[in-house]
């Protein structure tokens, strides 16, 4: 039997158990003292070093190695026979993408992990790679160009970051090592262009550019070298999640679970008591450390201080809190945009977080230093490598080279580079170090550029582009190394990646500008 108007009103007025439910929540948990954090990185130092240089590190040297042949492997494929603004457009296409790519998967390995970003990054580069070739205009080519690159713009920062925290400190010299495979990836697409675009390609300009086929057959084979990479990385290979992330986020039994790992990979024998006694301090002193709440002070403020999602909002009306305007019954499709909203919010509001350590005191001066750094060898070593095949077809000393010509002197300069990246890593190691190697490096660059210029004959003009490329490759070898090294771990992947990105800008603009300089 129904009840009476005034049960009715009773009821209303007493909500139901459910309604009156609120969830307890936890503080959040602590973060870690700057002397704690410090502690706990030297602490996995002399875990890493327990574990060694074996065999895990050098398949990762190689699969790292890799992502760097890739990156160079494909920036030599903008060098098509096309006029000179239209080869800019290209190469900035390219570049474009990978600076988003830089910046994108750097964030991403800071976020989610290494892991995801390493593997993910040739993945793209292969899907665009290969589809790139079949492209029907020169316009779309331009966009799956850019693709490609955002791919490709991953490979280096992320690959150097992954496999720098997997290295003993003593061993970490070895990330110069990786430039190797970055200038034999140039020494691959050489080979390849040397076979397939003469035979495929023509001889002259025509209008609207050159109508051969060899540029797709490039393109192809490339994806299909790429492929390759992809099955050694993701198939071939267990790669674990980098320790010094799972430390930063609080995950230590993940982290002592892959040093365990690593540890049986490289050693036959049994664990040292002091590698147990290490790991177990991990486990359990920097664990309950990191696992403590925080204070409520601290946890009111940072809850007064960041935007509260729906569900929060929705809790509040269920305790009693009238102060949020009920949502009408027909708003739950508006409800959905809110919480989008909410959520792309807070990836703006993680992006800028991970920007901002960059620009505090202790790093701004290393920070803005690196950035022009990598511009300004990017404007140059992008604007050379772009118009180096047009220059030497077109400045041979009988006014016109054959395209078999001008690649068999692409191969020349593209093996001058490999000692170059030897000659790093043995004199960062030196009395001239890191930075004393980047300045020699980078002006005797600049003298080989100029005398490249000046010179007419073509033993002179192969012999300093020679020159130019061993030292060039030598200054980005040192350069790839250092700048990982200057920043901790919680930052290393977005300051790797901003500071490639800011190369790949420089890489954008530069052959526009030149191109256009020519063309004049």
């Amino acid at each position: 039997m129904p009840g009476t108007p005034t049960d009715r009103s009773r009821q209303a007025q007493v909500p139901s158990s459910t309604v009156h439910f609120t969830p307890l929540t936890a503080s959040p948990p602590r973060s870690l003292s700057p002397e704690e954090q410090l502690e706990q990185m030297n602490l996995l130092d002399d875990l890493m070093d327990d574990i060694g240089m074996g065999k895990f590190q050098k398949q990762l040297l190689v699969l790292c190695g890799l992502g760097w042949f890739a990156d160079n492997m494909w920036l030599q494929v903008t060098q098509f026979e096309i006029q000179d603004k239209f080869i800019g457009i290209l190469s900035s296409s390219m570049f474009l993408g990978m600076m988003f790519g830089a910046m994108f998967w750097g964030m991403l390995a800071d976020s989610y992990g290494r892991k995801q970003a390493f593997n993910f990054t040739l993945i793209v580069t292969t899907i665009f790679g290969i589809a790139s070739s079949f492209a029907n205009s020169y316009w779309l080519l331009c966009l799956l160009i850019f693709f490609l690159g955002f791919g490709v713009g991953g490979n280096m920062p992320v690959d150097g970051a992954l496999f720098l925290e997997f290295t003993p400190k003593k061993n970490q010299y070895l990330l110069t090592f990786l430039s190797i495979f970055f200038s034999f990836g140039a020494v691959a697409t050489s080979l390849l262009g040397y076979f397939l675009l003469p035979p495929y390609s023509c001889e002259t300009n025509v209008d609207g550019g050159c109508q051969g086929k060899g540029w797709r057959y490039m393109l192809l084979a490339l994806g299909g070298v790429t492929l390759s990479m992809v099955v050694g990385r993701v198939i071939l290979f267990r790669l674990e999640e980098s320790p010094k992330f799972l430390l930063n986020n609080n995950r230590h039994a993940e982290a002592a679970m892959v040093l365990r790992r690593i540890f049986r990979i490289n050693h036959k024998g049994p664990q040292s008591d002091a590698f147990d006694e290490n790991i177990e301090t991990l486990t359990t002193r920097f664990n309950n450390l990191s696992s403590e709440p925080s204070s409520a002070a601290d946890s009111s403020d940072s809850d007064s201080s960041e935007p509260q999602p729906p569900s929060t909002r929705t809790a509040r009306r269920a305790t009693g809190d009238n102060r949020q305007r009920q949502e009408p019954p027909h708003g739950k499709y508006r409800g959905l945009f809110y919480r989008q909203r909410y959520q792309w919010g807070r990836k703006v509001n993680t992006a800028v977080d991970r920007l901002r350590p960059l620009l505090e005191s202790k790093y701004r001066l290393s920070t803005i230093l690196i950035w022009i750094i990598w511009a300004l060898v990017a404007f140059a070593y992008t604007a050379f490598n772009v118009f180096y095949p047009k220059f030497l077809q077109e400045h041979g000393e009988s006014g016109h080279q054959s395209l078999k010509q001008v690649y068999q002197d692409i191969l020349i300069y593209t093996f001058a580079g490999v000692p170059g990246s030897v000659l790093a890593t043995v004199m960062v190691e030196g009395r001239l170090g890191r930075r004393y190697t980047m300045a020699v490096s980078t002006l005797g660059t600049a003298l080989a550029t100029i005398l490249f210029a000046v010179l007419t004959s073509h033993a002179a003009m192969t012999t300093f582009s020679a020159i130019l490329s061993l030292l060039s490759t030598l200054n980005y070898a040192v350069l790839y190394s250092y700048t990982p090294e200057v920043f901790p771990s919680e930052i290393r992947g977005t300051a790797c990646g901003v500071a490639a990105a800011m190369s790949r800008l420089a890489g954008i603009v530069s052959p526009l500008i030149v191109g256009v300089m020519l063309s004049i």
